[in-house]
């Protein structure tokens, strides 16, 4: 290794030190974890042990997702990137929460907008739970009409969620 590359690697080492140290040890984990797959590193132990939803999936940079425009909800899912449940409850959450501006969603809209599309969700409380059960979170729920179990909830997708589902785009190769 030469000087100049060690050099390179030093002030990289340096620069990651000071991003990290401001942030809890379960965030500094999430960041290392996502630059070894994002840079396709595989020799690091992690020493923890998770199966996200979205394996295999970069984060992409916004602006890969950003400038396309999807004029239907239709449109996003021709893109045929959302092959689990959760993933089609996802998609659907970023065509009301991302693309449609709305602060919140419901899971009846969602899900009749699914059977709309031929792509209903048999159990959208549980698609929407097992993306809640992430970590980090890809949905939270923020509220609830009514006391009973089928009861209408209210949910937002987290940061992590809206990243995850442009990943999910991004790698499909949507254009």
């Amino acid at each position: 290794m030469s000087t100049n590359n060690a050099d390179l690697e030093i002030n990289a080492m340096g620069a990651i030190s000071a991003a990290l140290s401001p942030l809890e040890a379960d965030q500094q984990a999430r960041v290392l974890r996502w630059a070894a797959d994002r840079f396709a590193v595989r020799d690091i132990k992690t020493g923890v042990s998770s199966t996200p939803v979205f394996e295999d999936i970069a984060v992409a940079a916004p602006s890969e997702v950003s400038s396309r425009a999807y004029n239907s909800i239709d449109e996003l899912f021709e893109s045929g990137v959302a092959k689990t449940n959760t993933q089609k409850a996802l998609l659907a959450a970023y065509w009301f929460q991302v693309v449609q501006g709305g602060g919140t969603f419901q899971s009846f809209t969602l899900n009749a907008a699914l059977k709309n599309m031929g792509q209903g969700i048999p159990n959208i409380t549980d698609a929407l739970g097992s993306a809640e059960a992430q970590k980090p979170a890809l949905v939270m729920q923020t509220g609830k009409t009514g006391k009973a179990r089928q009861a209408r909830k209210t949910y937002k997708l987290t940061t992590a969620g809206v990243k995850a589902v442009e990943a999910m785009l991004a790698n499909g190769d949507v254009d």
